[in-house]
Parts: structure tokens; C-alpha cells; sequence
């Protein structure tokens, strides 16, 4: 594990030019998700001081009709520090030979002086347990197969640290950002021989399908009328299913709603993330944001229209989970 969670200060006038890192020699064109990505080598020396030198970092960028869907990386990596919740860092960076502008994403394996953890994704688990899982639509990816899967596991002898409360900050986290592709291999298993029979999930990654990133600039003024707002946020869905035979996907509060009922003890966990959640810290946030000299900036509309998204979603929350 490493940094993740960790606030990470990244200076305004020092957006990071990947244009002359090395591509990582396993995988320089990552080949995972639909976004444009690259691997890369961070340099053993470069005037960016907050980066590990020599360490992986992912870059990750936009679909053309999108270009600043990679805000919402940048965005979602703060709001999980302030909700104590392990998300890798997601800098802002660009390269400055293909006038490309994404998120830097810090890889959450190889940290300098660590053991190697082997990741086992949640597309991995789901086809180990489900017969015919369909792993490129993920139909059959549920909550209760997960549970009974890291049930048994404990046991015969083997434990997924903390995997429960995890899962509970998880599902929070995305219910907060909106995040509708927490797909089965966007989670997963760190384990490593030197520590036994214990693993450990893996910090919360790939948080760019959020935040309204496909809400277009000319239609943000439509989310001032807090009817449209609401609709808006009952109409999202994780990619979560709670049972595999259920018909559809939960939407992002019921499925909280769910795990609360049926674990009682993580009411209080919830409502001590949801106290950790501060509109004025969330402001600067996004105020930070917009100062980032780049191509593709975070424009100030957006930055409202993602501010006012993030805290409607968090009443939504809070409402209900008060109300249990």
C-alpha cells in the first residue's frame, strides 16, 4: 500500500509534462477500460518534488467529445481525502508534444522499498465464482457473491483485511461522485507471500465515469432547478446488482441502504464518513482546480455545476441515512 488517501500538493504553475517519460516496459498502451491510457516511468530526477521518482504513473486522458472527463479523476481523488477514503493520487498533467492534457494516476503497487503485491482484479473473482460470467458486460456483477466469497475464503484460513467496511466506503465514495462504472474490474485483491494468508482490497481506483462529466457546458444551467437536479441524481445507478438475479442495477443510495440493513453496525461508519464532508473545503477544492494553466482547463462553469452536483448528491445521502 502507499499513498493513497494522502493529500498530494501539487502547486498551480506546476502541471506535470509527461512528454518525455519513459512508457513502462511491460505495458507503455495499458490495456484496460475504454479511455485512452499510457503506463509510464516517472523520471529518477525532474523539478516535480511531490512525485516518487522512478514509479509508475498511469496517464489517462479524454474522448474527443469529452475532453475534460479527466477533471473528474482529479476532482474524485480530493474529495476521497477529505472523506478518508484510499483513493490513488490523480495529478493534473499534459503532454506537451501531442498537446494532450489528463489525470496523472500514481500506480498503487511497486512503491519504493516495498515487497510486490500481486493485484487480483474483480473480473478475476467473478469468473472464479460465477459459472459463465460474462466479464466484458458484467451482468451478473452482484454484491451477495462478493459477500459470500470473502466469507468462505475466511474460512479456509484466508482473510481480505477489513473487506466489509471497504465495501461500505466504497459504495459511499461512489454514491457521492455519481460513479456509475464500479464494474468488476474496477476493484480488487492485494496479496502479498510475505504477509500469509491475509490480503488486502485495493485503494479506489478509476473514478473518472462521474461527476457529470457528460453533462455539456451549454446544459449546466438546466441543474439550478433542483427538480432537474433530483432527477438527475435518481436516474444514476451503480454497476452493482445486489443479487445476481436481480433484474436491474441499484441505484446508488438504495444499494447503501441495502448494506446498512443488512449490517446494522456500519450506520455509524457512514455517518462518521458523511461528517467528515465540508461544502467550504469542497469549494476550494474546486477553486484550486480552475488555476491549473493548461489546455483543457476546468472551467469555472464546471467547476460550479460539479460543486453544486456533489453536495445535492451528499443531501440525498445524509437524508436517508439519517432517516434509518
Amino acid at each position: 500500500m502507499g499513498r493513497e488517501g494522502q493529500w498530494i500538493e501539487q502547486p498551480v504553475n506546476q502541471p506535470i509534462n509527461i512528454a518525455d517519460w519513459k512508457g513502462d516496459d511491460e505495458f507503455e498502451v495499458y490495456p484496460e477500460g475504454a479511455r485512452d491510457k499510457s503506463l509510464l516511468k516517472s523520471p529518477e530526477q525532474s523539478e516535480y518534488g511531490f512525485l516518487i521518482p522512478n514509479h509508475r504513473y498511469l496517464f489517462k486522458h479524454s474522448f474527443d467529445r469529452h475532453p475534460d472527463q479527466f477533471w473528474a479523476e482529479i476532482i474524485a481523488y480530493q474529495v476521497g481525502c477529505m472523506m478518508e477514503i484510499p483513493v490513488p493520487p490523480a495529478l493534473v498533467a499534459y503532454d506537451s508534444d501531442n498537446n494532450i492534457c489528463g489525470a496523472l494516476i500514481e500506480w498503487f503497487v511497486g512503491y519504493p522499498g516495498q515487497p510486490e503485491d500481486r493485484f487480483f482484479a474483480g473480473g478475476d473473482i467473478m469468473v472464479s465464482i460465477i459459472h459463465g460470467f460474462d466479464r466484458k458486460k458484467g451482468r451478473q456483477h452482484n454484491f451477495s457473491s462478493i459477500e459470500k466469497h470473502f466469507s468462505a475464503l475466511k474460512c479456509v484460513g484466508f482473510h481480505v483485511y477489513d473487506w466489509l467496511n471497504y465495501w461500505c466506503d466504497m459504495l459511499l465514495f461512489d454514491a457521492l461522485i455519481g460513479n456509475t462504472d464500479r464494474h468488476q474490474d474496477n476493484w480488487g485483491v492485494l496479496w502479498n507471500q510475505n504477509k500469509g494468508n491475509v490480503a488486502y482490497m485495493a485503494p479506489v481506483f478509476d473514478n473518472g465515469t462521474s461527476l457529470g462529466y457528460e453533462i455539456l457546458e451549454s446544459k449546466m444551467a438546466n441543474f439550478t432547478n433542483p427538480t432537474r437536479m433530483q432527477t438527475y441524481i435518481n436516474k444514476g445507478r451503480h454497476h452493482l446488482r445486489w443479487h445476481i438475479d436481480d433484474e436491474s442495477q441499484c441505484q446508488h443510495v438504495d444499494l447503501l441502504v441495502q448494506l446498512m440493513e443488512k449490517y446494522p453496525e456500519l450506520k455509524n461508519r457512514i455517518k462518521n464518513k458523511l461528517a467528515l464532508f465540508q461544502k467550504e473545503h469542497l469549494r476550494s477544492i474546486m477553486t484550486l482546480c480552475t488555476k491549473y494553466r493548461i489546455n483543457i482547463p476546468l472551467s469555472q462553469a464546471r467547476a460550479d455545476f460539479v460543486c453544486g452536483l456533489i453536495v445535492s448528491r451528499f443531501q440525498v445521502i445524509n437524508k436517508r441515512i439519517s432517516a434509518l
